[in-house]
């Protein structure tokens, strides 16, 4: 008896070494990554690689032991990927970013591999909707675009979306009024037409008042004081977070587009748009200055990217400068970075 059952585990083993080799085997019929015995690689997991990305960047907060659960996929820019990017790494949830480069292809033109990638990421992913930028929730199997939902689904899951249906609302109302904010700096960046720069951040100001006087309540009910002077309540609390005291998403996405638009009025030589918007200024110096956000505010991701992608005429070069056609390609250091970890 001891004798056959010894024959019957040695018979055991051998079929299940035989399936092993099988079921790893880089045959695609035979192919099913699930029975491996050792943990899941990167090839395995649920949009877990791209060849079209430039740069496939592992952020990392436990010693990257364990495939990410969200990936990122946007431009190799700032652009709407830093905000995204930004809110992840406040939060600590590690993720992989996917940067997607535009190069040259002819005397005047663009290309990224990322267009003939995108035709493939709709049919594989059921996912018609695909746009940049994206995010894979790669532990339910849903890829969410368009920007603030992206921003919607990561800033429930970070608890950045608020606490009640209230302030929930509240972070969805300033994700849209942000983006009308970026709007007028896209439209400058990427269209033909001259535009005079002072014109542009006359144009933004409708907006930048709007969030000066939501900061300018956020603060008032912030404060302990019952002084009903004004300029006291104003000096004693200083409003860096949009809704409620605490992160959350358009916080982000506000601080990226005050960066920029900062960056331009020094780019142009014009005047400080925020001298008179004291409650942007504050949000702007104190946001920058919280511990949760300096991992990425010193990562090169926030110091190399530039602003804009390489046809647009401001922020298309770190600097920020302006990248020109083929001249400014071995300026490009941000580009075919490969697979790259960061982290803490």
């Amino acid at each position: 008896i001891l004798l056959m059952r010894k024959q019957n585990l040695r018979f055991t083993s051998s079929l299940l070494f035989a399936f092993i080799v099988l079921t790893t085997s880089t045959s695609p019929l035979l192919h099913v990554t699930s029975y491996s015995l050792s943990p899941p690689t990167m090839s395995a997991t649920y949009f877990g690689e791209t060849k079209a990305a430039g740069t496939t960047v592992q952020v990392t907060f436990d010693g990257g032991n364990v495939s990410p659960k969200y990936a990122l996929g946007y431009w190799s820019i700032r652009g709407l990927g830093a905000p995204l990017t930004m809110m992840l790494c406040a939060a600590k949830v590690p993720f992989t970013l996917f940067l997607y480069d535009i190069v040259e292809n002819d005397e005047n033109g663009w290309n990224s591999d990322y267009f003939a990638a995108k035709k493939d990421y709709i049919k594989d992913y059921d996912s018609p909707l695909w746009n940049l930028p994206f995010c894979v929730d790669r532990e339910n199997k849903n890829v969410v675009c368009q920007t603030n939902a992206v921003f919607s689904y990561l800033g429930r899951a970070c608890g950045m979306l608020g606490d009640d249906a209230k302030t929930t609302s509240q972070c969805e109302q300033l994700l849209c009024e942000i983006y009308d904010l970026r709007n007028i700096m896209v439209q400058y960046a990427y269209g033909s037409s001259e535009v005079d720069p002072k014109g542009v951040l006359q144009n933004a100001m409708k907006h930048l008042q709007k969030l000066e006087s939501w900061l300018e309540l956020q603060a008032k009910s912030m404060s302990k004081t019952n002084d009903e002077d004004e300029s006291a309540k104003r000096a004693k609390v200083n409003a860096v977070h949009l809704v409620g005291g605490k992160f959350s998403a358009p916080d982000f996405h506000l601080y990226e587009m005050l960066d920029q638009f900062n960056a331009f009025a020094k780019f142009y030589e014009l005047d400080d748009f925020m001298t008179d918007l004291m409650r942007l200024r504050e949000f702007y110096e104190g946001f920058a200055a919280l511990e949760e956000n300096q991992f990425y505010l010193k990562s090169w991701l926030h110091k190399e990217l530039p602003f804009n992608n390489c046809m647009a005429k401001f922020g298309s070069l770190p600097g920020p400068k302006t990248y020109v056609h083929k001249e400014s390609a071995d300026l490009a250091m941000w580009r075919q970075k490969g697979v790259v970890t960061l982290s803490p």
